[in-house]
């Protein structure tokens, strides 16, 4: 018979009612506090919830039988009840579990998480020595075998170089995309509508969760699929503008002013804004390398002949450039 744990245990006489109101309610103010418990507890409230009725019919029947009986007996015997449900319960979990992690949702058990925040680059090291860097605003999830199960979890833009392992593939699992992998280097970006995967080295299997179609991608090729018409494209693209992010480079590559904003207020961290809807439609083209705030403001007033003022903490207003 397996062995269930203290955290089990409590979870199990609560959705049974064997706690007393004084236990009920430490439990509860557990739950907030631990985690770990409360993934436990949802687990088996899962199952409990989706329990057979006549199962649980039989169980309350057979407690109202040994009311009239010695209490000693009724504690014993309703203790047996419960433990009977409980390794019932512990089995579905157990099945239940087993069928999430090989389903396409097993991105939700995991447990170690890096998260950027806006302006901010970071390089991570996974167990098995592959690099990720990631973009601002983004976030890799992984389990703590990873060395056994190479898959990772992201949101955002990542960029990937993969440590070599035939024997054990290499997963990236997004909300819309699964990317299988050996060894090589590519870059994610789930950012906007365009999901896009996009290989330097190598090769991936890309494959498509809503419609289960995958293909393969070659070195300077890249999939965009676009979440809101379904559309799928490959193509070639510029491996140096594409991963220019991670090199602490933005390249604006003739873009207008709006839709440039997005990425040089994800690239700086701050919040540029334009109520000018000429300024809007300007044209932009540049690359900035390791440029500081200010030195990119003096950049971008001198290319766009605009004029940049602080307005708050964080917070900058383009406006036309009124000087003679």
């Amino acid at each position: 018979m397996m062995e269930m744990t203290k955290n089990e245990k409590k979870c199990v006489r609560y959705l049974t009612q064997e706690l007393s109101t004084a236990a009920k309610a430490i439990f509860e103010i557990e739950l907030t506090l631990d985690h770990e418990l409360k993934a436990t507890f949802n687990n088996y409230k899962l199952i409990w919830d989706n329990y057979p009725e006549s199962l649980k019919a039989y169980e309350a029947q057979k407690d109202l039988q040994l009311e009239s009986q010695d209490i000693y007996r009724t504690q014993r015997s309703k203790r047996n009840v419960i433990y009977r449900v409980a390794y019932s319960l512990a089995a579905c979990v157990i099945l239940f579990i087993t069928y999430g992690y090989f389903s396409h949702s097993d991105e939700l058990s995991y447990k170690n998480q890096v998260t950027t925040s806006k302006g901010q680059r970071q390089a991570v090291y996974l167990p098995d020595s592959s690099l990720v860097i990631l973009n601002a605003s983004s976030e890799i999830q992984y389990n703590s075998d990873f060395n056994t199960k190479r898959r990772v979890y992201i949101k955002g833009e990542a960029y990937f170089d993969v440590t070599h392992n035939k024997e054990i593939p290499f997963v990236v699992h997004t909300e819309d995309l699964n990317i299988t992998v050996l060894g090589t280097a590519f870059n994610v970006n789930t950012v906007l509508d365009n999901k896009s995967v996009s290989l330097e080295r190598g090769k991936v299997n890309v494959l498509i969760k809503t419609s289960k179609n995958s293909l393969n991608l070659l070195p300077e090729e890249e999939l965009i699929y676009n979440t809101k018409t379904s559309d799928v494209t490959k193509r070639n693209f510029n491996v140096t503008k594409t991963l220019a992010w991670k090199d602490n480079m933005l390249i604006l590559d003739n873009l207008i002013f709006k839709d440039a904003l997005y990425k040089i207020n994800n690239f700086y961290g701050v919040s540029f804004k334009i109520t000018d809807e000429e300024i809007n439609q300007k044209m932009i083209t540049g690359a900035f390398k390791e440029q500081d705030l200010e030195e990119f403001i003096h950049s971008i007033e001198f290319i766009a002949d605009v004029e940049i003022k602080k307005v708050n903490h964080n917070e900058y207003l383009i406006i036309q450039n009124h000087e003679d």
